[in-house]
């Protein structure tokens, strides 16, 4: 017993209790949107974007070079910051924790869920829309109360994996420079996103990258959620040859097998309707659904946190072996 207990307390697991201890902080202590630093560099490439892709017709190859080159103008002067904080300072671990709260930032999402469905349980759709155009870059305006509940899940279920697990993943990797440099690349991504027609080309290079850094995190997060929900369901889907369509596919049908419901189909973006493939079983969401999410991505947070820790017992095994 006393050997576990110096194992737990032991340098090497430190970094572990910082992931936990910051993992807390983000789920009951809520900064604002306005007033966090990822809010900033969104403006910042929001500004950047707007200077760069014009109206005015461009040649593919010169969008593609400026879209190689903006990534890099926003992440040096985070990594200069970073590093001249790490290097100056007597407490490295202290600015571990500040960089990856930073990262990982997902309450705004659970925030706007429970908005969305306190709107439709009062039968208010409009408010239910605006609630939830903020979380999805689809167009809301023509959104049924089952569309709203189904962009909603799909929404939890994406950013679960590529904005909260995937900056946990980094973090066990390189720390929490690799975590708020993932999360930075990801926001870019998100604001250059190519599912817009002026983003197409300039958004590409963000996009390529960042979906080979969300590979690996996802998948183990879509176990991580199967095991939260229902493992039966969910490893069918596996062995459907449309969970390999693209990442987004595999999560979204992986998820809602697990879930028993029904998630895809038809979605505005740009004005132009967009038939997405269905995923899942037959049966139709609900509104429970939409609180069910919330609580199965809970759950899969603490079976990711159990993996992180058995992460760790394996690298302190093996640093004793050597």
């Amino acid at each position: 017993m006393s050997n576990l207990i110096n194992i737990l307390i032991s340098e090497q697991l430190l970094a572990y209790w910082v992931l936990v201890l910051v993992v807390l902080i983000e789920k009951f202590v809520y900064l604002p949107e306005k007033y966090h630093p990822l809010t900033l560099l969104k403006l910042m490439a929001q500004g950047m974007a707007n200077k760069v892709v014009t109206s005015e017709p461009r040649q593919i190859r010169q969008q593609q070079i400026a879209g190689i080159l903006a990534p890099l103008t926003l992440l040096l002067p985070v990594c200069t910051v970073i590093a001249v904080f790490i290097l100056l300072s007597q407490f490295p671990l202290f600015f571990e924790s500040i960089m990856l709260l930073t990262a990982l930032k997902f309450q705004y999402v659970i925030k706007q869920t429970q908005k969305v469905n306190q709107a439709l349980r009062s039968e208010k759709k409009i408010l239910a829309r605006q609630m939830l155009s903020p979380i999805v870059l689809r167009e809301t305006e023509k959104l049924s109360p089952m569309g709203i509940v189904k962009a909603n899940i799909e929404s939890v279920l994406l950013r679960f994996c590529y904005q909260y697990c995937s900056v946990i993943f980094w973090y066990l990797i390189a720390g929490g420079v690799g975590a708020l440099v993932y999360r930075v690349l990801y926001e870019l991504s998100h604001s250059w996103n190519v599912k817009l027609i002026r983003f197409r080309y300039f958004g590409g290079p963000t996009r390529r990258l960042i979906k080979l850094l969300q590979l690996v995190p996802s998948c183990l997060t879509c176990c991580s959620l199967i095991l939260a929900c229902n493992l039966k369901l969910g490893a069918t889907a596996l062995t459907q040859v449309k969970s390999y369509k693209s990442l987004s596919m595999f999560i979204l049908n992986i998820s809602a097998s697990a879930m028993g419901i029904s998630l895809g189909g038809p979605a505005y973006y740009n004005n132009k309707k967009i038939r997405m493939p269905s995923c899942g079983l037959p049966k139709q969401v609900t509104l429970a659904d939409n609180q069910r999410v919330l609580i199965i991505v809970n759950s899969a947070t603490w079976v990711t946190m159990i993996a992180a820790l058995l992460f760790y017992f394996l690298t302190y095994s093996t640093a004793q072996i050597h």
